[in-house]
């Protein structure tokens, strides 16, 4: 018997986390999911969205899954669960599956993973006053020479690149590539940077992959600079297998990625630390549409797909996965913003049906 522990967050994401974990409840896995406070309820009741207890049982449990965030109680359940425990590869897989809503001609084939440095560059919002910075580094300059100074009042953000922090992705999206490979995928790492342009800061990440990749003769190598990435994300989606970006890239790139294979309500992701795991849909809290019982939990359940295949249920995770692409091949049961007419426990239950 495994431990899960669920924390809906806020929104349509306490829909969907309640809705999948009633679903892994009644396919008999071998679960037991814990529900502690966390959130604006855990704050008016704890004074804090993450007591130490919810901590303590995160900490004992064999898997974590997630819903949304929304406002600043929730936004610190995920800083707890990602920053805080240093979650440093956010890895979202984007998968088509016949029946889903893709905008794309002929989407078939779409596999491939987006893994996304999570702890670095200009996401975790290093951030402050240009003055501070002028007063700091007064002969800090641009590309043409122009002083941070010379820009008056304003704000800066730091882009943090370390080796350390580079060397560990590159290593995480190499041992997924090579897993991936002997399933019979191509083996190849796509690394996106812009370091035609930030040569120092993209550029040493470029570099570090680079070296890392080298150890791997196996698998084939490409770097495409942020713009092109894009491009050919939709253009051949089907030509990439794992795509390693740097923090804010990947987070802007997977978005797309997900709509061009059928959209933010079936993608999935993980988010794994060298002792510390938890999985989450990429999709936000949708305050427009929550309490109305409508929203898409595919990419939930996928996530506890991983969840489950993490946790050592691998057989679990693929019938699970498997039900879900049954569902959409047959159309009969799907969600509206798939193009049809199934709330969220109407879909639970065509997945349960199709176990």
């Amino acid at each position: 018997m495994k431990t899960v522990v669920a924390l809906g967050g806020e929104g349509i994401g306490v829909e969907v986390v309640d809705a999948t974990c009633a679903l892994l409840a009644a396919a008999g896995f071998p679960l037991r999911v814990l529900t502690p406070p966390h959130g604006e309820a855990a704050q008016r009741a704890h004074g804090t969205p993450v007591p130490d207890e919810t901590k303590r049982l995160c900490g004992q449990a064999d898997g974590i899954l997630f819903g949304a965030a929304g406002g600043p109680a929730s936004v610190a359940v995920i800083t707890y669960l990602r920053w805080q425990q240093d979650a440093y590869a956010n890895v979202r897989p984007i998968k088509y599956y016949e029946g889903a809503a893709s905008p794309l001609a002929d989407p078939r084939g779409i596999d491939f993973v987006m893994v996304r440095e999570n702890m670095e560059g200009l996401y975790p919002a290093r951030e402050g006053d240009l003055a501070e910075l002028a007063r700091a580094m007064p002969e800090l300059r641009d590309r043409i020479g122009r002083r941070v100074g010379e820009y008056g009042e304003g704000r800066f953000a730091v882009k943090v690149v370390s080796r350390a922090g580079t060397e560990r992705i590159a290593r995480f999206a190499c041992a997924l590539a090579r897993r991936r490979r002997a399933r019979g995928r191509p083996g190849r790492i796509t690394c996106v940077t812009k370091s035609n342009v930030l040569t120092r800061s993209d550029g040493f990440f470029q570099e570090v992959v680079e070296g890392v990749v080298r150890q791997h003769p196996d698998l084939a190598y490409e770097h495409s600079h942020v713009d092109d990435a894009a491009r050919r994300l939709v253009r051949f989606p089907q030509a990439v297998d794992v795509v390693l970006c740097m923090n804010l890239y990947g987070d802007i790139l997977s978005d797309l990625a997900a709509e061009a294979a059928g959209g933010l309500g079936i993608a999935p992701s993980g988010c794994f630390g060298d002792r510390w795991a938890y999985f989450e849909s990429i999709h936000g809290s949708a305050p427009d549409i929550a309490g109305q019982g409508i929203a898409n939990p595919t990419a939930t359940i996928l996530s506890a797909a991983m969840m489950l295949e993490h946790m050592g249920l691998a057989a679990e995770a693929e019938r699970l996965e498997a039900a879900v692409a049954r569902v959409y091949r047959e159309r009969r049961h799907l969600p509206r913003d798939q193009g049809g007419t199934a709330g969220t426990k109407d879909f639970c239950a065509a997945v349960l049906k199709a176990l």
